[in-house]
């Protein structure tokens, strides 16, 4: 459980644990946050162990020395680093995940470290970054690797039967920040085994697919007039990791959603955000909820 956190309102927070991969989180951050106008909040979480017999219980005061004396020595290395940036940090007990999780309830953006590329997501990618993907009340950006710049475009993934718009707004917006422009990337539907389809149903759902991504690009143009950025639409046919990654190269910050419809979707990322996460350098994952259709609305 998480308590008594004391995280700035709409402050970029970073989860801190003294390892190489958060260092390279807080460098990100503190970028991040300038490019925000935003405060940085450092956070470090420590989960209390388990007492046993035998063992001298101590004060959380004590349990948490060693961890803000870590956090102060960050705070100063970014005040450093970045003289015009306001700073803080915080050391509380609880398990990282949740604590991080509760802290996004204030943060506007929440930024963790991950271990480098690999075939393993789950392993590579950490229970504290997957979980705090899943959890998180905001947008959570996962840096895999060590990166100076990502000079653009913003590669944001957008599926044009349901067209994310938290997802694409985000994109958008920190195209904007950042003085790029955007690419889409959707994957055009395929039906399987042609061959047992009638041309009858295969002209119904070529129709279907040509309308879907007549709304995506409805939806993309409306977006993109509003923050005045170019950006480029990509329909592709290879699988959607394949083609947001193979868009986004070394250069991009790669966005992808999150489905909150509730249940079991709450609380675990779909296979393509999983796949793009362990592949690009640096992934934001957007929390998108599901907006029923209203019939004779469009």
């Amino acid at each position: 459980m998480a308590t008594g956190l004391q995280v700035p309102s709409g402050a970029v927070v970073v989860g801190v644990d003294g390892s190489d991969r958060s260092v390279r989180a807080v460098d990100w951050a503190a970028e991040e946050a300038e490019r925000r106008g935003a405060r940085l909040h450092l956070v470090y979480a420590y989960e209390w162990p388990a007492l046993t017999e035998g063992y001298e219980p101590i004060s959380a005061e004590e349990m948490l020395r060693p961890g803000h004396r870590m956090v102060q020595g960050q705070v100063d290395r970014v005040r450093e680093a970045h003289p015009g940036l306001a700073v803080s940090g915080e050391a509380a007990l609880g398990r990282p995940s949740v604590v991080l999780v509760e802290a996004s309830r204030r943060a506007s953006v929440v930024v963790v470290g991950a271990r480098g590329r690999g075939r393993f997501t789950g392993p590579l990618l950490g229970s504290v970054s997957q979980k705090v993907a899943a959890h998180a009340h905001g947008p959570v950006i996962v840096v895999r690797q060590q990166v100076t710049d990502l000079p653009g475009p913003v590669v944001v993934g957008a599926d044009p039967e349901d067209p994310p718009r938290e997802t694409l707004t985000f994109a958008f917006e920190e195209a904007r920040r950042r003085g790029c422009g955007v690419t889409v990337v959707a994957v055009s539907r395929e039906l399987p085994f042609r061959v047992e389809y009638g041309e009858a149903a295969m002209e119904a759902f070529t129709r279907h697919v040509e309308e879907a991504e007549k709304r995506l690009h409805e939806v993309v143009d409306g977006i993109a007039a509003e923050h005045d950025i170019p950006f480029e639409l990509r329909i592709s046919s290879a699988h959607p990791v394949d083609a947001i990654v193979e868009a986004a190269g070394a250069d991009s910050l790669v966005v992808v959603g999150s489905r909150g419809h509730g249940g079991l979707a709450s609380v675990l990322l779909g296979s393509v955000s999983r796949g793009v996460l362990h592949r690009a350098p640096v992934v934001a994952v957007v929390r998108v909820f599901h907006q029923p259709v209203v019939e004779g609305t469009g």
